[in-house]
């Protein structure tokens, strides 16, 4: 079982870029001293919120993580070109000493499509071959490949990867034909977890394991990553109080995105079925109902939008101290 940290870097404006990323670098510190095992960065383009670059971020917590496992949670590979992430990526491996994780999906948003001058409807296409060449540079021999998107015709990679095959490779999906993709191309599929569809996870997780076994791919043994948003305190109406502030301004900012109706109509789902949040006891509780669909990588969102730093780092510590004991760590 391993647990770590989604480093949410999206800041509303107005917010002092500099000081709201030492915050967000003090609580990466705060988690890798309380001996999380990772922690991943997000990818946007022409957000509504301030959101400095995944790359960047990388990196920089990179020198900041100690042991843990730095991730992409997700980049959204269909709007880079596939050779730059082979390279870059082999790049962050070796500057991470091994420990790094490429996350990728296929984006949802309307704007980032239309600013790169990319047709939405090729992500699908895109993903996957851009999942194949970089894959295949990471061998570091000459890589020969004829897509639709992609074409490479004997180049190689200058920097092969620290770890042999290049790094962990995990595919973010949320729809059931992203979710097969996932797993005939991923190393795991990094489950979104904010569905306020409670049997949402099970048929999936079905689907997916279905879609390894058609592929010939083994499922013995895989990491099965999730994310889900976090809050812990020792009072549960202070947890509820708290989160149902935070959440009206994570959201609402995502709303905007899509439908803001959606966000009032599911609200109280979220609450229910989505949010990991509550006393220890609750928290403890609602984790055992996801370590017993088999999920074993937990990556908590923890610093919401407006939320003190300090309040993160005192829900990280009683999630460490009181919730994680109940469960395996390895």
């Amino acid at each position: 079982m391993k647990f770590g940290i989604l480093a949410s870097h999206q800041f509303p404006d107005g917010v002092n870029i500099g000081e709201a990323i030492a915050g967000l670098i003090g609580v990466v510190e705060y988690a890798r001293d309380l001996d999380y095992d990772s922690v991943f960065t997000i990818n946007h383009f022409v957000a509504n919120l301030q959101t400095p670059q995944t790359l960047s971020m990388t990196s920089k917590i990179i020198d900041v993580s100690g042991r843990m496992q730095v991730g992409t949670g997700i980049l959204i590979l269909p709007l880079f070109h596939p050779v730059h992430i082979a390279e870059e990526f082999a790049t962050l491996d070796h500057l991470s000493g091994g420990r790094v994780i490429l996350g990728v999906g296929a984006g949802y948003r309307d704007e980032e499509y239309a600013a790169f001058g990319i047709p939405k409807s090729e992500r699908g296409a895109r993903l996957d071959e851009s999942i194949r060449v970089i894959r295949a540079l990471w061998s570091g021999e000459p890589v020969h490949f004829e897509g639709k998107h992609y074409r490479l015709d004997g180049q190689k990679i200058g920097l092969k990867p620290l770890t042999p095959g290049g790094p962990p490779l995990w595919v973010g999906a949320g729809a059931r034909p992203a979710v097969e993709r996932a797993a005939r191309l991923g190393d795991a599929w990094l489950t979104p977890g904010n569905t306020p569809n409670p049997g949402y996870f099970a048929k999936h997780l079905a689907i997916y394991d279905q879609a390894r076994h058609d592929a010939g791919l083994s499922v013995d043994g895989i990491e099965r990553p999730i994310i889900k948003e976090l809050y812990v305190a020792e009072d549960p109406e202070e947890a509820r109080r708290d989160v149902h502030e935070y959440l009206e301004r994570e959201y609402r900012a995502y709303a905007q995105y899509g439908d803001l109706k959606w966000f009032e109509t599911q609200k109280e789902a979220l609450l229910e079925y989505s949010l990991v949040f509550g006393s220890p006891e609750q928290v403890t509780a609602k984790m055992r109902d996801l370590t017993d669909l088999g999920f074993n990588h937990f990556i908590f969102r923890v610093a919401w939008m407006g939320m003190p730093w300090e309040k993160a780092k005192r829900s990280l510590r009683l999630f460490a101290e009181q919730v994680r004991p109940q469960f395996a760590k390895g």
